[in-house]
């Protein structure tokens, strides 16, 4: 049977990542891979190429394994490397795409994963025990970063309809940190996923407290003014009002506070696996 052209494609990419010719041997494609792991260093643009050095060989040694026969003794003692392979579409493993990790992990690496974590549970933790109605979400740094994007969320959606536009900005603070984190586990780099569940979590609770304020409309906004001062400029009142909702407004605040609570524990018990993986993986 006739083999689809683009897994001949990714066959002989992977060979040329391994500097050898199409149809090079098992042997040869081991001694390939050998030697370029003891020729890498530690500095990030060669820990990228060993990445992909990685990944090339084990899809290499899964096809040859295929057409070759390999004996399951051989097979055995071939290294696996602790992520997932992205070969055929119906290997595709959901444990793999969480908590897939590198084979060696850099220790250093390793440590600033760890001091990033430390600071993202303890400032998580300040989110968390502070309640909707405090502000202490609207009023702290990371409301600044989000506040870029929730602004250019009333531009883009506002191609949409007014309704739609004034929605937009929450919208687009949400979605930024999301796609942030399919980007990551493209990448296979759980650590910053999980980071990026975090920001998520955050702009959950980041929202909370405007909600909470759409029948009072007390909060500074943007320009120094409040939504008693400009009508139809408070984002929340805008909203609430026209869906005849604007009694719920404690109860969606809180909704969003609490879940962007569970998403930030979430991220926390993700983060903290994907470090312990990786701490029995450091590089001694």
């Amino acid at each position: 049977m006739k083999r689809e052209p683009r897994v001949d494609d990714l066959i002989n990419n992977c060979y040329q990542i391994l500097a050898l010719p199409s149809g090079a041997s098992m042997k040869e494609v081991e001694d390939a891979y050998r030697r370029l792991k003891e020729e890498s260093s530690a500095d990030e643009e060669e820990w990228e190429r060993l990445k992909e050095v990685n990944w090339a060989y084990e899809n290499l040694i899964k096809y040859l394994t295929r057409h070759e026969k390999v004996t399951p003794q051989k097979e055995e003692s071939m290294p696996r490397r602790k992520g997932v392979v992205l070969f055929e579409p119906g290997e595709f493993s959901l444990k793999g795409l969480l908590f897939s990790v590198e084979e060696k992990v850099n220790p250093f690496y390793f440590g600033g994963r760890v001091f990033v974590f430390l600071i993202v549970l303890i400032w998580g933790l300040k989110f968390i025990f502070h309640s909707a109605e405090s502000n202490y979400a609207g009023e702290s740094f990371m409301h600044n970063i989000s506040l870029p994007f929730h602004e250019a969320g009333h531009l883009i959606f506002g191609i949409l309809g007014d309704f739609m536009g004034v929605l937009g900005g929450t919208l687009l603070q949400i979605i930024i940190p999301l796609i942030c984190l399919g980007a990551f586990l493209k990448r296979a780099d759980t650590f910053s996923a999980s980071i990026a569940l975090w920001w998520a979590a955050q702009n959950f609770i980041d929202a909370a407290p405007y909600i909470n304020d759409a029948r009072k409309q007390e909060l500074i906004l943007l320009g120094g003014v409040t939504g008693q001062d400009v009508p139809g400029f408070h984002d929340w009142n805008n909203i609430l009002g026209r869906l005849g909702l604007l009694k719920l407004d404690h109860f969606l605040a809180n909704t969003s506070h609490f879940f962007g609570v569970f998403l930030m524990l979430a991220s926390f018990a993700w983060g903290g696996y994907i470090l312990y993986r990786q701490y029995k993986n450091l590089d001694k």
